[in-house]
């Protein structure tokens, strides 16, 4: 047993437990019972297979032998199920019957976490499994010697097929799956040797991973040295030795593990790749072997006795040096590894304990029929390692021992650890090893009963089956064996039926595999899992013999056991943990009152004066102490006590009161406080449990009602959140019980607890709680207080000494019970005055209402608080039942509150009272609801009733007449009950009602409301009345005039004709709405109709609208008429206007004739009728083909004088056609609206891409938009510079310039622009045009443009200048060119002349050079160019002619004369003017300019252009110009020597000219202004034009002086 822990020598026992990790569900297999296929007689095979009796027993072919018996009935004692646990102890393979688990130990191998998925084997005895060396894969091999390879997941890798091999024949199964860590290349993980049981090795090179794959390294075989074939092996790789057990050889001089079948091979890097490892014995028995011829050895028989021992299974120990063996005869050895010498050897007999069996086979029936041959469960089936000197072993029985390698002494004690049949065990790790064990179970009988009725055996034959036979296996008998298979040889000979075999029906059992941990363990840990397994004898004998606390023994059972007399007896006194027992006593609610009741005063009795006592003095240890004399509290609260009971009572009491003296309240240790406080919390459950008992009836009751979940959280919880909860659930009874018991703590919380009640429920059933006041002895109200009791005297622990040291409160937190409602506040006393208390009866009253919209409640409330003489409530219970009422009889808005209806008006409350009832009952509903109501408004308010019902008669009839028709027609003169007594009001009322009326179909109920008032001279009469039958006079009137309207289709409520009687806009409207409306009708009214209508209005102006004149009723019927949409009704109102301001119209139709039908509309009236009506059509028109278009058109030929207002609408329709020409799709209407008419111009214009060769067509369309309105000249010029901006954007800039000259001879201003671009458009060649263009544009441009056009105009200049001197010099750059230059020159006699060569020639250059203005002026500012036009100008100088026009030049070319202008001569004496410059005398074209003064020009202009970057050397030009000037013009001669930029270069000028006085004279003039203005520099910024010659000639003589 576990707790035999004794020492035995040198090695201790194992305190070990047991633990199921899991348990798989029950499988169901069936077993064939009877003479099995596989026999191992000789016999048996040589007549069931000749051929197979020579493929398996010849002796010359040593790889086909079959396998050893003693492996093979071991190998069947197996149960079908692995374990294989991996070397690190981490992972753990499940093999079953079609998958393989994969555990992991981080949660003790309890859950999966990889499976993997295999064929099912019908031989799984004879499967293996293998973990690498690194637990990363997992090999499998099956019967057939097939190997699979899985990663940790269970994901299969590849599959290694197996050698070819007969069905039956085991010899290729797999004996021995190992890996082998490979280091040689990195593409391979690791090498797996599979070993076959006929003695062939095959090596393979495994890869995983990305390039999973396998190949074969090489093979060996065991056959020359084991002949009989491979059992197991194993590797060893700290000696890199492969240790392989097969059978015993027999060789008498071989060495002792040779002889048991055991050898040692060392791997080697090459071929052979294996090398027997030998000792000295081995090398000497194989020299004598050799030489010795092998003869073949026939077995043809075999026999029990020939059977050799073998080893069956090897196990190596952890540290690697001692191997175990199991062979097959039972014998266990142990061998040191690696020299492989025996150091134990024990047989089956040896064994200790080898023939035991199960003690649990022993009782039972079906178990007992398996052990009949005990000898068959004596072997050996697994072995394993627990350290490197303690064995695990494992026999077919199902014991599993822990043994010692020297003695096989059993560490776990007396007896071995039982399991089911032939466990399967694995090494120890962490202290604790696995085995796998397999529950064989009989299926039931029924299920076995019907099977066999489907079979048709009986249930005698089963039960025969079962009780008298069993499987071959088992069977005990060699001979009954051996007949067994010759019986069945020779029925496969002769097929006899005499023998054949006994059938045996298949049995059914089921499966159950379990998984057990056998760990060692603590005394402490075995200790804590007996009791959690509830061992607890074993566990107190733990804990009496390793000196334990048996408390927790205790602890478990009184938790596991209900609380009762005999549970506190058995366990809970026997516990001596004094705050244990008082946290039981405290916390632990029992099943029933009794119980709960004893464990309560139990626990008091711990906690009395005496352990208080012994705590304070130290005497306790802890331990929970009982009074030593009887307690007060066992006594009953309610027994009469006797006199003797009294005595003891007195005893007890002085007693108590002895103890109380010793204790020293204010000296209290923490364990007193915390007796105490247990103690107060104790006697508070008790209290709390005898008032549960009230609530629930009794004791008795008690007993059957208690809840003992209810009083867990009853005794803890606050009392006032009790109450709360009581009063929410309207427990009446209990919340009385709270109150009398624990009033101290609720009383002053009653009012607010009162309010918790649900406001469904009735104040009835809870009135014995309300509030009552009584008068006291001086006559006032006050309170009737609570009748309080207790449930026992008080403690000596609840006094006030004892809580003030405790700091424990004597009352629970309140505070949760205002936080909802703090207005509950002010009701929070134990004596609350009567005006509270009446406050407390209206607001909860309201509260119910507003809450649960219960009235009844509120009121049953608010008379009971009346009942219990609480006053103030009568205005409320007023109120209550008027909201009865309304909540119960009139059937109201569910939404309606006591508060809303408080703060509505009596006129609402009235609304309110009659708004549900219908007109079949309204009249019983006002005599049963409104006339009480309004009776009780009376009663407040005197008065109120008859403006209360007329107000609430208007409002009624502003909406509908329907319901005050039934009040009036029950307040008739003639009815006997009147709900309106006063003809006065009535009428007054009645004639409110009408015309406060908002709808426009009441007019039979008005003729029906008249009906019910009274007649004039009718009843009594006062100041009043006859002034009201004039107002229902006059609302007959009014009402007429509804009726007319109505007649024609347009209803109007009768407030509206007494409203618009005196308005002409509005009379003037409802006239206007009323003849539209009729022509509007469709189909369209006849002229009868018209004619009618002309009478009616009539009628209306004269009865009720006579603010407006007869006149404006025929203006409005004929505007209507012209508004018809019809041509007939226009014609007809043709009829009733004047049409022309001459008066030629047409006659009045007969139709119209008559009284009043003679008059016609003014003249004037008619234009603006006509010009309305015209334009109201063309507004509605979508288009030019628009009927209302026609309309519009009839309207304006109605007029036929046409004034220009008419024509101008009809030149808007004219219009539209041209639009439509142009393809601009518009709205009528949108070309009334649009401000800008010029824009339709320009999407005509940018509709049409040729439309600016359709100016008049244009024009015309502008003026009858009225464009720019009357103004002829600007619309002419804005469309004219439409059509000239289109005409230079398709570059048709003759087009263009023909607008752009009607714009200029108009002088058109805003026409500026698009001259300037004309101007400035390159590809226009007329230069003259462009010219007069940008002329135009200067002028006429904003000053901001000035610059620009300025340039442009310069460039355009420059580019003409340019021309004309590039011409005259070109045919002078050639010798043969010269003469012809020369004539051409004189033959151009005149500068006009030369340029418009000039010219010519230029437009031909560009033409055929395609030179720009750009280029023009970057030649220009060329200092190539500019010499070669002063080269050209100096042989004009020389000559004297050529460069400038020297006509009438000879007569002042001596200088006697002063030349001048034309324009000054009056100014000079004597002067000489030149006939060619003179241009005033007689009409005669401005002089052109010579060369000089062109290329002047033109250098300037490009001077300017490169803004004074570029400067021209114009002093030969300026001086050629001044020498040609002096005989014409001397003033321009003097201006062009000024501008010379060197003074003293005047001198060459000078000197060619005639040396005359006047000569002289400017000469010196030119000289002096040049002296003076270097004299005087203050003059540098000024102009002056005037100068003295005298003064100048003054300064510059006394300049020279000094």
């Amino acid at each position: 047993m576990a707790e035999d822990n004794l020492m035995e020598g040198e090695e201790e026992n194992i305190l070990y437990d047991l633990l199921v990790i899991t348990e798989w569900p029950p499988e169901t297999d069936t077993q064939l019972r009877g003479i099995k296929e596989y026999s191992t007689s000789v016999i048996a095979k040589a007549v069931t297979g000749p051929f197979r009796l020579l493929l398996h027993y010849m002796w010359y072919s040593p790889s086909s032998s079959s396998l050893p018996l003693g492996l093979v009935r071991l190998a069947n004692k197996q149960i079908n199920w692995q374990l294989v646990l991996s070397s690190n102890g981490k992972l753990l393979a499940v093999v079953q019957d079609q998958c393989v688990e994969i555990r992991s130990a981080r949660d003790d191998f309890g859950s999966v976490i990889g499976k993997c998925q295999v064929p099912k084997d019908p031989n799984p005895q004879w499967r293996k499994v293998a973990w690498s060396y690194d637990c990363t894969l997992l090999a499998y091999a099956d019967s057939t010697g097939t190997v699979r390879l899985f990663d940790l997941i269970g994901s299969e890798l590849f599959v290694i097929p197996p050698v070819v091999s007969f069905p039956g024949d085991f010899s290729c199964a797999v004996a021995g799956l190992i890996f082998l860590e490979y280091t040689a290349s990195a593409q391979w993980s690791a090498e797996l040797l599979v070993i076959t049981y006929s003695g062939g090795l095959k090596s393979y090179l495994v890869s995983v991973g990305t390039n999973q794959n396998f190949q074969e390294n090489h093979t060996f075989s065991f056959s020359p040295h084991h002949s009989r074939g491979i059992t197991s092996a194993v590797y060893l790789p700290g000696h890199r030795l492969l240790l392989v057990g097969g059978c015993e050889s027999g060789d008498n001089g071989a060495s002792k593990a040779s002889c048991s079948g055991i050898t040692a091979w060392r791997a080697l890097s090459g071929s052979p790749h294996y090398k027997q490892v030998t000792s000295y014995e081995d090398d000497i028995g194989s020299n004598q072997r050799r030489g010795f011829f092998r003869i073949p050895n026939l077995r043809f028989f075999s026999r029990q006795g020939d059977e050799k021992d073998g080893v069956f299974r090897m196990s190596l120990s952890p540290d690697g040096t001692l191997l175990a063996v199991i062979h097959f005869s039972g014998r266990l050895s142990v061998w040191d590894v690696p020299s492989l010498k025996q150091r134990a050897t024990w047989s089956q007999d040896q064994q200790p304990g080898f023939e035991e069996i199960n003690p649990e086979w022993k009782t039972s029936l079906e178990r007992r029929k398996k052990i009949k041959d005990k000898e068959q469960y004596y072997p050996l089936v697994d072995v394993s390692w627990w350290s490197d000197n303690v064995l695990i072993l494992a026999r077919c029985s199902g014991s599993v021992t822990v043994s010692s390698v020297r003695t096989l002494r059993n560490l776990l004690g007396k007896s071995c650890e039982w399991f089911e049949p032939s466990p399967r065990v694995t090494a120890a790790h962490d202290g604790g090893f696995l085995s796998l064990e397999c529950e064989v179970r009989l299926a039931q009988k029924r299920a076995r009963f019907e099977s066999n009725l489907g079979s048709g055996a009986t249930v005698e034959e089963e039960e025969g089956d079962d009780g008298g036979e069993s499987d071959s296996d088992e069977e005990s008998s060699a001979k009954a064996r051996y007949f067994g298979y010759v019986k069945q040889g020779l029925y496969y000979v002769t097929e006899m039926e005499r023998f054949v075999p006994p059938r045996k029906r298949p049995r059914t059992v089921a499966k159950n595999y379990r998984l057990v941990s056998l760990r060692s363990t603590t005394p402490e840990e075995l200790y804590q899992r007996k009791i959690d397994n509830e061992e607890y004898g074993e566990a107190l004998s733990l804990a009496q013999a390793y000196n334990l606390d048996s408390d927790l023994v205790y602890q478990r059972q009184w938790r596991k056991s209900h609380v009762s007399i005999a549970s506190i007896q058995d366990y809970l006194s026997k516990i001596r943990k004094r705050s244990w027992v008082l946290h039981e006593c405290v916390e632990r609610v029992p099943e029933n009152v009794d119980a709960a009741k004893e464990l309560l005063q139990y626990g008091l009795k711990g906690t009395d004066l005496e352990a208080l006592i012994a705590i304070g003095l130290n005497e306790d240890g802890g331990r929970f102490i009982m009074p030593g004399d009887v307690d007060l509290d066992d006594l009953p609260y309610d027994d009469l006590l006797s006199d003797d009971e009294e005595m003891k009572k007195d005893k007890e009491k002085r007693k108590r009161q002895e103890l109380l003296a010793k204790v020293d309240f204010s000296r209290l240790t923490l364990e007193q406080k915390e007796l105490c406080r247990s103690r107060l919390k104790l006697l508070c459950y008790l209290d709390r449990l005898a008032t549960y008992e009230e609530i629930l009836g009794g004791p008795h009751a008690a007993e059957q009602k208690y809840d003992a979940e209810f009083f867990k959280k009853f005794r803890s919880q606050n009392i006032v959140l009790s109450a709360r909860n009581y009063a929410r659930e309207s427990n009446v009874q209990a919340l009385n019980i709270l109150f009398t018991y624990h009033g101290e703590e609720l009383l002053q919380h009653r009012l607010a607890i009162l309010y918790n009640f649900p406001e469904t429920t009735s104040p009835h059933e809870y009135a014995v709680l309300l509030p009552e006041a009584c008068a006291d002895e001086r006559g006032e109200l006050a309170l009737i207080p609570w009748e309080e009791q207790r449930h026992r005297e008080m403690d000596w622990c609840e006094a006030e000494e004892c809580r003030a040291v405790l700091d424990q409160s004597l009352f629970d937190d309140d505070g949760f019970l205002y936080e909802d409602s703090p207005e509950l506040q002010r009701f929070r006393t134990a004596t609350p005055s009567i005006e509270l208390l009446s406050d407390w009866y209206r607001s909860r009253a309201q509260d119910i209402d507003s809450t649960s919209r219960q009235v009844d409640c509120s009121l049953s409330l608010v008379r009971l608080g009346k009942e219990r003489e609480i006053p103030g409530l009568e205005l409320l219970a007023d109120d209550l039942v008027t909201m009865e009422t309304l909540v119960y009889e009139a059937s109201c808005e569910l939404s309606l509150t006591l508060k809303d209806l408080q703060q509505l008006s009596d006129i609402d409350k009235l609304r309110l009272l009659m708004k549900n009832s219908n007109p079949e009952r309204y009249a019983k509903d006002a005599f049963q609801w409104m006339v009480p109501f309004l009776h009780r408004c009376e009663g407040h308010c005197e008065g109120a009733a008859k403006s209360l019902l007329a107000n609430y008669l208007v409002s009624l009839g502003q909406q509908d007449l329907t319901l005050p028709l039934i009040i009036f027609q029950h307040s008739k003169p003639v009815c006997h009950q009147k709900i309106v007594g006063d003809p006065d009001q009535l009428m007054e009322v009645a004639l409110e009602c009408i015309y406060s009326c908002e709808r426009d179909d009441q007019l039979s109920l008005c003729y029906d409301i008249l009906e019910c008032l009274p007649q004039r001279g009718y009843g009594p009469e006062t100041e009043i009345t006859g002034s009201l039958h004039d107002k229902v006079d006059k609302l007959e009137k009014h009402l007429s005039v509804v009726e007319v309207l109505e007649k024609h289709g347009l209803q109007k409520p009768i407030s509206y004709v007494k409203n618009s009687q005196n308005s002409k806009e509005e009379a003037h409207q409802l006239m206007v709405k009323l003849c539209r409306h009729t022509g509007r009708k469709n189909p369209p009214v006849s002229a009868s109709v018209w004619k009618a209508l002309l009478k009616d209005l009539l009628d209306m102006q004269q009865n009720v609208y006579t603010c407006l004149e007869s006149e404006t009723c025929h203006q409005i019927f004929v505007e209507s008429l012209l508004c018809s949409s019809r041509v007939e009704n226009v014609r007809l109102a043709g009829q009733l206007m004047h049409c022309s301001a001459v008066n030629q119209d047409v006659p009045v139709s007969l139709s119209f004739r008559g009284k009043g039908h003679t008059l016609k509309v003014a003249y004037n009236s008619s234009v603006e009728l006509v010009l309305a009506a015209a334009r109201e059509y063309f507004n509605s028109s979508t288009a030019l083909t628009d009927p209302c278009m026609g309309l519009a058109r009839a309207c304006l030929q109605l007029i036929t004088d046409c004034p220009p207002a008419i024509q101008e609408e009809l030149d808007l329709i004219s219009a539209l056609s041209q639009l439509e020409d142009f393809s601009v799709r518009i709205l009528p209407l949108q070309v009334r609206l649009r401000s800008n008419r010029l824009s339709l111009i320009e999407e005509c214009i940018a509709q049409c891409s040729t439309a600016y060769k359709q100016s008049a067509t244009l024009l015309n369309l502008a003026s009858l938009l009225r464009v720019s309105g009357d103004d002829d000249k600007r619309r002419k010029g804005q469309v004219l510079t439409l059509l000239a901006e289109q005409a230079l954007k398709c570059l048709d800039f003759k087009a263009s310039y023909i607008h752009c000259q009607d714009l200029m001879g108009a002088a058109y201003s805003p026409a500026w622009e698009v001259c300037s671009l004309l101007g400035q458009s390159e590809g226009y060649r007329d230069l003259e045009a462009r010219q007069e263009l940008l002329a135009f544009a200067l002028t006429h441009c904003p000053p901001d443009n000035i610059h620009a056009l300025l340039a442009a105009s310069s460039d355009l200049q420059t580019q003409l200048l340019y021309q004309a001197v590039n011409y005259q010099m070109k045919p002078a750059n050639t010798e043969s060119g010269q003469e012809v230059a020369k004539a051409d020159y004189l033959k151009a006699g005149t500068s006009r002349d030369l340029l418009q060569r000039t010219t010519a020639k230029t437009m031909e250059v560009l033409t055929t050079t395609g030179l720009t203005t750009k280029a023009v002026l970057t030649a220009v500012s060329d200092h190539r160019w500019v010499k070669e036009s002063l080269n050209y100008l100096r042989p004009l100088q020389g000559r004297g002619s050529g460069a400038t026009n020297q006509e009438g030049v000879d007569e002042n070319s001596n200088l006697e004369h002063q030349g001048c202008s034309a324009f000054y001569q009056e100014l000079i004496e004597d002067p000489y003017v030149d006939p060619s410059q003179d241009v005033y005398s007689s009409y005669k074209e401005m002089p052109q300019e010579n060369f000089a003064e062109v290329l002047l020009r033109t250098g300037k202009l490009a001077e300017a252009k490169t803004e004074g970057k570029t400067l021209f050397p114009a002093t030969e030009v300026l001086l050629q110009l001044a020498n040609d000037a002096f005989p014409r013009d001397m003033m321009l001669a003097l201006s062009y020597l000024l501008a010379l930029p060197q003074v003293l270069d005047a001198n060459k000028c000078f000197e060619k000219q005639c040396h005359s006085a006047l000569s002289l004279q400017l000469a010196a003039y030119y000289y002096s202004l040049q002296i003076y203005s270097r004299l005087v520099p203050c003059f540098k910024d000024k102009n002056h034009t005037l100068y003295q010659v005298c003064m100048f000639k003054r300064c510059s003589t006394n300049g020279d002086k000094r």
